[in-house]
């Protein structure tokens, strides 16, 4: 393994102690039996990876995609309840709402994402590659969050785990600014619904991940043989996000340091971030 490669993969991990010392200290969280909890873009990648541990240690999960296929296989495998729904569409989440809202939904897991890697100047026709990009990874996740947000505050319980990246730490991501934008746009819903206090029982976590070997990054030839994490790692972070209920889950080296770079320089942050993507 190069020094490279074993560099990438350390600064991706969630946590630098071992992961036995790591899950002692945290505890083993809340049970997730009983829990009730919607995962968007079900279908394949973190979302699938999602269901499968989410069902395994017993919480009730209703998968949200646009492949009905791919949806029946994993509910046969898993026994989840499924939706079919194009998320890009608010007419489709008006109605996928009409039937959440009646399921008493105690979290939502925001996955479904779109991710486009193109440089600015490479975009000056395609406004739409944003606004698709936006419609999905922003406008459908907080369109789901509002509706389910009032009966989550009547219970007095509920959570949204939202999906979102590693270089919103450096406040810059060069070749992916429409996927960085939408992402920083759900973090900052996320942490103003934290801050707001809607109900004490009532929060979100989000999930800033690092590279996962999903479908999502398949086209990108340049990143077949950088390290990543896989989709059952993801699905463990997930799961983390789920039990234990954090503010944020992040690269525990890249959450300190790409901070400190941008605030000591952001040039130096933006060639960083440059040479990463």
């Amino acid at each position: 393994m190069s020094i490279r490669r074993t560099v990438q993969e350390f600064v991706q991990r969630r946590t630098l102690l071992p992961d036995r010392i790591d899950s002692l200290i945290a505890g083993p969280g809340r049970d997730v039996r009983g829990l009730t909890v919607v995962v968007t873009g079900a279908s394949a990648g973190i979302g699938r990876e999602s269901v499968l541990q989410l069902r395994d240690q017993g919480a009730r999960v209703i998968g949200v995609a646009r492949r009905a296929d791919e949806l029946k296989a994993l509910a046969a495998e898993t026994g989840c309840e499924w939706h079919t729904c194009d998320l890009s569409h608010q007419d489709q989440i008006a109605r996928l709402l009409e039937e959440l809202t009646e399921q008493g939904v105690d979290v939502l897991v925001n996955n479904a994402g779109h991710s486009i890697r193109r440089r600015i100047v490479d975009a000056s026709d395609r406004l739409h590659d944003y606004q698709r990009t936006m419609a999905l990874n922003y406008f459908a996740a907080v369109q789901l969050s509002l509706g389910l947000l009032p009966g989550m505050i009547e219970r007095g319980r509920g959570q949204f785990v939202n999906v979102c990246t590693w270089a919103l730490h450096a406040n810059t991501f060069p070749r992916f600014s429409a996927y960085a934008a939408s992402k920083s746009a759900l973090a900052i819903f996320g942490r103003s619904l934290n801050a707001e206090r809607p109900h004490p029982g009532v929060h979100a976590t989000n999930v800033h991940f690092p590279l996962v070997r999903t479908e999502m990054i398949t086209p990108t030839e340049e990143y077949n043989d950088a390290a990543a994490l896989s989709a059952q790692e993801a699905g463990r972070w997930i799961m983390r996000a789920v039990t234990h209920q954090p503010v944020e889950i992040s690269p525990a080296v890249l959450r300190a340091v790409l901070p400190t770079i941008d605030l000591l320089s952001p040039t130096a942050s933006d060639s960083t971030i440059a040479s990463l993507t």
